[in-house]
């Protein structure tokens, strides 16, 4: 009898479920590691503002602000 009842606690223990607080934490972006990633409002000069260097150089980060590079 004690060798069932202790095959049914083993049992009961590995069929509950697992609670566990999971955190991930992410680094800063690797394109934001580099010195050559500026500010969208760096770049005022009348070349840096056509629709095409803007979509070759800028991206968004996590939060959606602009930052562009040469």
């Amino acid at each position: 009898m004690r060798t069932i009842l202790a095959a049914c606690v083993a049992l009961s223990a590995l069929a509950m479920p697992a609670m566990a607080q999971v955190t991930i934490t992410t680094g800063p972006a690797y394109w934001r590691g580099h010195d050559d990633w500026r500010a969208r409002e760096a770049f005022k000069e009348d070349q840096y503002q056509k629709q095409a260097w803007v979509e070759d150089h800028c991206v968004r980060d996590w939060s959606g602000h602009p930052f562009c590079r040469r």
